[in-house]
């Protein structure tokens, strides 16, 4: 609609000229007069209405369009000179400057288009490039000039001014010219050429005025008039008519480059077209040396800037190279290189993108754990661990397909990130597919092996909506499946886990600014010889009562206390809590009496565990032989590598060492060939079936005997009831820990009831 209504207004502006031209031809001059301004305000409000919808190219259009405005102030003065306003003398001494404005509006505009079209290089050569042409091109229109009109026009006739306005109409022919050339063989568009024709009609007459006025000719013309006020009618027709964006078609910022081939042969024809008028003696000699010098100042800067732009090319040729071989580390950087999979660091960098690109898409994320991978490594060595690793990952490289990745997040624990584009994926479908994947026997050469996984699976966002929540919180899920058998399970997120994640944030705060003394506390459960019945010792168990959320489980807490890595320092709270407990009661009561302390795996892979350990335990006055540390069966298991110095260290210190839980782990008896423990702790999973199931009766019993043949204690916990006890006495087994006998009980009240 405004394209019509700027179209419908360059139409009557040339029919308002076509009218102009009339009243010219027939005498009407006041007629004219007032109808020339009008012409070009139309043009101008034209032009205008372009420069309010563009807002890339608005400052180069207000330019352009001021070129009309000024042309239609010209007119008017001699509008007012018709109706006496303005005395005949003064007319043009009013007018001209006026007029000039014109000129000086277009090189603005054109310089401003120019600098946005164009990088700042390729502008400095264009307009380096047409200035040279300039001058060129006015040395030649000099000489062409005085040949037509007989008239001698020297330097010194022109007036500095003169001077200026010639090569500035010049320049604006010359610059559209040199972006016409650089098209090569592009089609130029209509646009381009109704511009050029407005440009190249002004500039001719412009000058032509000049060179007539310079040399004392009559310069007015009506014709020339007319054909003033038709160049910017055609300017008007130009923008009324394109969009702005194909101004030459859609110019290419490097085209410009392009002007080195079009120039070397306007300078070239312009050495040879001053040669021919020096020649004809229309042009001195010394005009074309000028004309010479200005060939090859521009021939000189061309070649200076080819220059800097080689050398520019070779730095981005280098920067480009050093891009792809950063490019090709950081890709490196991004991958696991034990399996090929992508990595911790990719994982993230893809939640980035994810939640930028593609935030209301659903992601179903598998978060996978082998089962008791440190059993395989333990059990069949490094190597058969590696291969069973390498192999995971090959098949999770199968699986990858558009909008599925595989991650190796760290050991024995990988991803699958699964992006529902189409918004058909069944998740549960795909976690069976997934299982049977990871399911089959896995050869690592003189050995088949089965591994069974445990997957926890969550849905972005129906599950959980924030993005950085994600992972965690699928691991949290993939941690509440129930181990079957040797076979993969899955279990997906619900609503029930949305109060454990965030009663675990909540644990987590308090743990993050926890003050021990004032929360934590020691509890005691007596340990019982069946021989005769006394207590022998107790295991310290930490209890935590909150004001605000009451008694939170050991379980609970411990793994998270854990993961935040806070773990050490708990730990050896508890250790000093309890030499300070048994330094009292074994000083009170003949120092009979043996105190279990229990130790996490994160304590033991701290350095100093065992200095700090033995320093804390040396300053309150504890002997060795006070000491039971209890390490459960899944710390064998758990990666320490140096796990048997540490029983070694705290044995050769005189302490003794318990397996906590044993027997409800892979390979359990193995495990005794390694380590060099002092007692077992038969675990309660299996003291709870030995009434009832035959089986367990069996593998407890076998576990009292090999206790005896190693000369170990057995200890059972978890004892219950009465026959529960019985029938671990005729086993054998000595000593007997669990409700039975008594709960775990604070200080005071353990020596209350079991010391005194």
């Amino acid at each position: 609609m405004e394209k019509n209504a700027r179209l419908i207004g360059v139409i009557a502006a040339g029919i308002m000229w076509v009218f102009y031209c009339i009243c010219l031809a027939v005498g009407q001059y006041i007629i004219a007069d007032i109808l020339s301004p009008l012409c070009a305000l139309f043009v101008f409000s034209s032009i205008m209405s372009v420069a309010v919808t563009n807002v890339r190219y608005r400052i180069p259009i207000v330019f352009i369009a001021l070129g009309p405005l000024f042309w239609a102030f010209g007119d008017f003065v001699y509008l007012l000179n018709d109706f006496g306003f303005v005395a005949d003398s003064e007319v043009v001494a009013i007018s001209d400057p006026i007029y000039r404005v014109t000129s000086y509006a277009y090189v603005i505009g054109m310089l401003a288009f120019g600098s946005i079209q164009y990088s700042r290089k390729d502008m400095l050569r264009l307009s380096a490039n047409t200035f040279l042409f300039s001058v060129a091109t006015f040395i030649i229109s000099v000489a062409t000039f005085q040949m037509v009109t007989h008239e001698e026009l020297t330097f010194a006739k022109l007036h500095p001014v003169y001077i200026l306005a010639i090569i500035i109409a010049m320049f604006i022919i010359v610059f559209f010219l040199v972006i016409i050339a650089n098209r090569a063989k592009r089609q130029v568009s209509f646009y381009g050429l109704m511009v050029l024709s407005s440009f190249l009609l002004y500039g001719v007459l412009d000058i032509r005025y000049m060179m007539m006025d310079a040399v004392g000719l009559d310069a007015s013309s009506l014709c020339a008039d007319a054909l003033f006020l038709l160049s910017i009618i055609l300017l008007g027709f130009a923008y009324s008519t394109t969009s702005l964006y194909k101004l030459i078609y859609k110019t290419e910022k490097d085209m410009v480059k392009r002007s080195n081939t079009a120039g070397n042969v306007m300078a070239a024809i312009a050495l040879i077209v001053g040669l021919l008028l020096c020649i004809s003696g229309n042009m001195p000699l010394s005009r074309w040396f000028l004309l010479l010098i200005v060939a090859m100042a521009y021939f000189l800067m061309t070649k200076t800037i080819q220059l800097n732009e080689l050398n520019e090319k070779l730095i981005e040729q280098k920067e480009n190279e050093l891009s792809e071989v950063t490019e090709k580390l950081n890709n490196v950087s991004l991958l696991d290189m034990q399996t090929g999979l992508k990595n911790r660091r990719a994982w993230d960098r893809f939640g980035e993108d994810y939640v930028i690109n593609n935030r209301d898409r659903r992601l179903i994320l598998y978060s996978i754990d082998a089962n008791f991978f440190k059993v395989i490594n333990n059990t069949y060595g490094a190597k058969a661990a590696d291969k069973v690793l390498l192999e995971i990952g090959r098949r999770l490289l199968e699986i990858e397909d558009v909008g599925i990745t595989t991650y190796r997040i760290d050991g024995d624990q990988f991803m699958v990130a699964c992006e529902d584009v189409m918004g058909d994926v069944n998740a549960a479908r795909f976690a069976d597919y997934l299982m049977d994947v990871l399911d089959r026997p896995y050869d690592v050469g003189d050995k088949i092996i089965r591994v069974s996984f445990s997957i926890g699976a969550a849905i972005y966002p129906d599950d959980i909506d924030e993005f950085d929540k994600l992972l965690s919180s699928v691991e949290i899920v993939r941690n509440t499946v129930n181990l079957r058998g040797n076979k993969s399970t899955c279990a997906f997120f619900d609503s029930n886990i949305v109060p454990r994640l965030q009663r675990n944030q909540v644990i987590e705060s308090k743990l993050s600014d926890m003050d021990y003394d004032s929360i934590l506390r020691l509890y005691y459960q007596p340990q019982i010889s069946t021989t005769n019945g006394e207590v022998i010792g107790m295991e310290a168990l930490l209890r935590w009562e909150d004001p605000d959320y009451g008694y939170i489980s050991p379980s609970e807490f411990v793994p998270i206390a854990e993961t935040m890595g806070v773990m050490p320092a708990m730990g050896r709270w508890v250790a000093k809590e309890a030499f300070k407990q048994i330094a009292e009661w074994n000083e009170k009561y003949d120092g009979k009496y043996v105190i279990g302390i229990n130790v996490s795996p994160a304590q033991l892979q701290e350095e100093k565990f065992i200095t700090d350990f033995i320093e804390d335990m040396k300053a309150l006055k504890v002997k060795p032989e006070w000491i039971d540390v209890e390490l459960t069966e899944g710390i064998a298991l758990n990666g320490i590598v140096n796990i048997t110095d540490i029983i070694d260290k705290l044995k050769n210190q005189g302490l003794s060492v318990s397996v906590d839980d044993f027997g409800t782990g892979y390979a359990a008896f193995a495990n005794m060939i390694n380590f060099r423990f002092n007692r077992l702790k038969i675990a309660k999973e299996l003291i709870d079936q030995i009434v009832i199931n035959n089986n367990a009766r069996v593998i407890v019993a076998s576990i009292i005997e090999m206790a005896k043949g190693l000369k170990l204690d057995v200890i059972a916990e978890g004892v219950e009831e009465k026959s529960q006890a019985d029938m671990l006495t005729e086993m054998g087994c000595t000593q007997i820990q669990g409700f039975y006998y008594g709960k775990a009980i604070p200080a005071k009240d353990f020596e209350e009831q079991w010391l005194k």
